[in-house]
């Protein structure tokens, strides 16, 4: 199976798990997904380019998810796959410096069929091994929710119209303008003003920073609002940059510096890309990694109509 990351071509191999004695109905698979970290990406490229972005790893197994259910689970070409939950920690951030050069990323995926009804998943758990330019860059987990079409518009029309009719008893939401004036590109770890999806109102308040989302349909690097309803790429955008943002504002991290050391994911829902939506990040205990970097844990919550689309947990280190 092949893909296409970025600019970039990947290879997907299999390699083939017999079922352990003792757990015979252990259908788990094991593949290898090997190729370039993207190098100019509209989105994942815009920065300091001290890190390689861990989304771009992410997006990497997303791309082939539905395919590997597809050609070694039984799953129907047309059911619709939803990634739910995301993991990753990525251990000594040192691993995800760039180097000038293109990183050379494997990423090892065991992957387990689950909720098996009449021989078919109706979900893979993923579990992932990267490494980054031969070394070691962190592990990995994902949730992949396989929907038929049927079932999937269902979900998608009754969620919309959940959403708009909480929106409409909301009192107005003040900020989501796409005009409106937001944070400094540097301060949320990007480079161009268009990639900064948040705005004004940014609200700080002792442990807690609150910032609006820019409409969906203004940001450019995430393409159509369609993009954000079908990926949770953009979703995480979001929580990176308000983690961040409040790293930066909140303990005075240099986000050119800065990059997610750990992120723990449950997309609860779908978010609507004409609605506002505000992303609050809470300050934990802040400490120190292994080598004595500062670093900073948030609970992150992406919010629409009253109700939680994205919570998550992220740690922002300081590598200076």
């Amino acid at each position: 199976m092949r893909v296409e990351p970025d600019r970039g071509g990947s290879r997907l191999v299999h390699r083939p798990l017999e079922a352990a004695a003792g757990a015979p109905d252990d259908r788990s698979q094991e593949f290898v997904l090997t190729g370039e970290l993207p190098s100019h990406h509209p989105l994942f490229n815009d920065g300091s380019g001290r890190f390689h972005d861990p989304q771009a790893a992410f997006e990497m197994v997303r791309r082939v998810g539905e395919g590997i259910g597809h050609s070694h689970f039984g799953i129907q070409s047309e059911s619709v796959g939803i990634f739910y939950r995301f993991g990753l920690t990525t251990g000594d951030v040192s691993s995800w410096r760039q180097h000038g050069t293109p990183g050379a990323i494997a990423v090892t995926l065991r992957v387990r069929p689950d909720k098996v009804i009449s021989g078919v998943p109706r979900s893979l758990e993923f579990s992932t091994r990267f490494e980054i330019d031969g070394t070691a860059a962190g592990t990995g987990t994902a949730s992949l929710l396989l929907l038929t079409p049927v079932l999937h518009r269902s979900h998608r029309e009754h969620s919309r119209a959940t959403t708009l009719a909480a929106a409409e008893r909301a009192l107005p939401h003040n900020g989501g303008d796409a005009h409106a004036a937001g944070p400094e590109p540097e301060e949320v770890g990007r480079a161009r003003a268009a990639n900064v999806l948040l705005c004004s109102p940014v609200d700080v308040e002792g442990d807690r920073l609150s910032a609006t989302v820019r409409p969906a349909d203004s940001w450019a690097a995430g393409g159509a609002p369609a993009g954000f309803t079908s990926s949770p790429t953009m979703a995480l955008e979001v929580l990176r940059q308000t983690a961040l943002l409040a790293a930066h504002r909140l303990y005075g991290l240099d986000p050119r510096h800065s990059t997610p050391a750990s992120l723990h994911t449950h997309f609860r829902g779908y978010a609507e890309p004409d609605l506002p939506m505000r992303c609050v990040a809470v300050a934990q205990q802040a400490g120190h990694d292994a080598t004595g970097r500062l670093r900073v844990p948030f609970a992150l919550t992406l919010t629409q109509a009253g109700r939680a689309v994205t919570e998550a947990t992220m740690s922002v280190v300081e590598d200076l």
